[in-house]
């Protein structure tokens, strides 16, 4: 019997394996699909927008757990429904996109079937980390969380290199449905897995959940609780340096392939494989720079991160005369892609650092949240800034946004080891 509860190693495989899965919808409509776009002939804005909206379900995250702790049904596991369910509309409506005949044409459509396919990704997410956190014991969480983070990478990596292929080759009908068969591959796995021993493995199955549903706080009493940390003088610095993060990548999201098509003549294979291989080098660094935070502290590290992201921007738009050298360019796009899962890291380390044990998850939730956000806000603010200015100069915007957040990085005063004052009052109290 495959029973997560009772198997440590089953945990790690189901946890990579369900991120695996939330990352095939970003490799297709995050990363293959704006290239491919750009290079049928559809504007820089409209890509940004397409970008802005496919982002917003994942801004929602935070109503979704309190949502799930109140609507369950134990006999098949607190979250494993949920999961199940969110897989396999994850998988219905990539069968969806088939109906895009002229994705030009029909832009709006392939827009809303796109953000209906990242709701059910983002409701899989918040169910599977919600299953995690029930689940693992406390000496696994390092372990858990690598496990997990390396399986989305591997995941969005592996999907945006054969959508690539798929989408110039075939078009975005047998891309969708490769797609779709994945996604149902993985509901399929999942479905021979249970939380805990005695439970039922479909709705109709014979079993109970034999330990006590833990009791899901009234709404009033968590928002009485988040207000207590949310207004903080420091929670405030850290939403915004999350929120300035998500702009940071929203901005650089639509930015960096519509360039790469428009201006620097790549092809949506060789952007996309391009992509996919330094994310995965990315997500590798990003695992090993763990130490080095625990080492030198959470600020020090996210600002040496972001200053060298800064001086990347500003090397990208100082350096318009190189642009036609092939190497360069492909080095300087590489590198873009290779930090992002550096800076993300440093960015979660920030907020995890000052999430309080009474309202953690929601309190995370909210500063992922704000992230979400400026990555939507980010990818629109782009559109709006390719229809008046050059590529230097957007460039040149991008390393003004990294700009400001390296400063509201800098009133991050919290030292590695200790805790903030306001926070520790609270804290005291519980």
């Amino acid at each position: 019997m495959l029973i997560l509860s009772l198997n440590s190693r089953l945990r790690f495989v189901t946890g990579a394996g369900l991120y695996f899965a939330q990352g095939i919808p970003k490799g297709l409509l995050n990363i293959a699909m704006p290239a491919w776009l750009a290079s049928q002939g559809l504007s820089a804005g409209e890509v940004a927008s397409y970008l802005a909206i496919v982002a917003l379900p994942w801004v929602f995250k935070l109503v979704t757990g309190p949502f799930m702790d109140r609507y369950q049904f134990p006999a098949m596991g607190l979250r494993r429904p949920w999961i199940l369910s969110a897989q396999l509309g994850m998988a219905i409506s990539f069968c969806a996109l088939v109906s895009i005949e002229d994705p030009l044409q029909q832009i709006g459509l392939l827009t809303i079937l796109a953000a209906l396919i990242q709701a059910f990704a983002a409701t899989q997410d918040v169910a599977t980390d919600g299953m995690a956190i029930d689940l693992v014991p406390e000496e696994e969480h390092g372990r858990i969380n690598a496990s997990m983070s390396f399986g989305k990478a591997l995941g969005w990596a592996s999907s945006a290199a054969v959508s690539g292929v798929l989408l110039t080759q075939f078009g975005l009908g047998i891309s969708a449905l490769v797609a779709a068969g994945v996604s149902i591959i993985m509901f399929f796995c999942f479905l021979f897995v249970l939380e805990r021993e005695g439970e039922r493995r479909l709705p109709w199955s014979k079993g109970e959940h034999a330990e006590e549903i833990p009791k899901v706080p009234a709404i009033s009493t968590l928002i009485r609780s988040l207000n207590e940390v949310l207004w903080t003088k420091i929670s405030l610095v850290v939403f915004l340096i999350l929120f300035f993060h998500g702009l940071v990548n929203g901005y650089g999201d639509a930015l960096m392939p519509i360039a790469a098509i428009n201006l620097f003549g790549f092809s949506t294979e060789t952007w996309s494989n391009l992509v996919a291989t330094m994310g995965l080098l990315g997500a590798v660094l990003a695992l090993s720079i763990g130490p080095f935070i625990d080492r030198f502290g959470i600020k020090q590290m996210s600002l040496i991160t972001t200053i060298v992201i800064f001086l990347h921007a500003i090397l990208l738009a100082q350096t318009e005369h190189l642009w036609a050298n092939e190497d360069y360019v492909i080095v300087m796009l590489a590198l873009w892609v290779l930090l992002d899962p550096v800076a993300m890291v440093c960015v979660i380390a920030i907020g995890m650092s000052i999430c309080t044990k009474r309202v953690s998850a929601t309190q995370f939730a909210v500063y992922m949240s704000a992230a979400n956000l400026g990555l939507s806000i980010g990818s629109k603010m782009f559109g709006v800034v390719s229809e008046h200015v050059d590529y230097s100069d957007s460039y040149f915007l991008l390393a003004v946004l990294i700009l400001f957040m390296l400063g509201i990085l800098l009133l991050f005063n919290k030292p590695a080891g200790e805790i903030d004052d306001d926070i520790a009052k609270i804290q005291s109290a519980e």
